[in-house]
Parts: C-alpha cells; sequence; structure tokens
C-alpha cells in the first residue's frame, strides 16, 4: 500500500514528503528539509517540485526566500532536487536559510546513508499519484 505521504529521518533532520494538488493549475511533491530548532520543529528548506511552477524555499518560516526553477536548464524538479541531495549540497542550503548551528551538526554520512530511501519514497509516492 502506497501514501501520499512520508518521513525519512536523517540524523538531525529529517525529509518530510507529501504529494500536492491543493494548488490551483499545478500539481507535485513537496518535500521539507525539518528539525528541531530550539525546541521547535522547524522547516528548513522546501522543495516544491511542481509540474508548471517548481520552485524552493530558503527558511520558509524565516524570511522565505523563494526561488524559481528553470525547467530548460534544470530538467525535472524532482531529479534537480534529489540530485541537490545526493551531491552533500544540503549543509551549504541549510545554512543559507539561516541555520548555522544545524548545519554545523549535520552528520553528512548519516544524511548520505539516507538518500536512498528519500529518493526511493519520493518516486513511491509520485508513482502512485501516476497510476
Amino acid at each position: 500500500m502506497t501514501t501520499d505521504q512520508a518521513t525519512v529521518e536523517a540524523g538531525s533532520i529529517a525529509f518530510a514528503m507529501r504529494y500536492r494538488d491543493d494548488i490551483a493549475g499545478d500539481e507535485g511533491l513537496c518535500i521539507e528539509v525539518r528539525a528541531d530548532v530550539e525546541g521547535h520543529d522547524t522547516e528548513l528548506l522546501r522543495f516544491d517540485c511542481f509540474q508548471v511552477a517548481p520552485h524552493y524555499h530558503y527558511g520558509p518560516e524565516a524570511d522565505d526566500e523563494r526561488l524559481m526553477l528553470d525547467l530548460t536548464a534544470a530538467g525535472d524538479s524532482l531529479d534537480w532536487t534529489l540530485s541537490c541531495f545526493e551531491r552533500g549540497r544540503l549543509r551549504s542550503m541549510i545554512e543559507r536559510a539561516g541555520y548555522p548551528s544545524v548545519a554545523s551538526g549535520l552528520d553528512e554520512d548519516v544524511v548520505a546513508g539516507a538518500i536512498p530511501k528519500v529518493v526511493s519514497k519520493a518516486h513511491e509516492i509520485v508513482d502512485s499519484r501516476a497510476s
């Protein structure tokens, strides 16, 4: 049985994934990178892998810097997002989002070990929507 959402723990951070179809004229997988910040579950980064207007956010609960993804250059937004994770970009992205203490405490080996499960769950959620 598949579901439209999943969470993968990766040491001090977690990847919360859910399929969003509540946006007028768009839909796709949303991947949140979350961590405990001063005792509060906080969304550090969000990747909205939408079909029409894909984008990502640095610090959605703080300054919320939103960057649109150029599909011409990046190709598939989910593949681009997962590639960022696989290439070890999370530490620098979390730091840019305004969470340097979370970034410095990131165990990159633990995160790297969790990425295959993130990739698998992400594709499982998207594939379940296509059938």
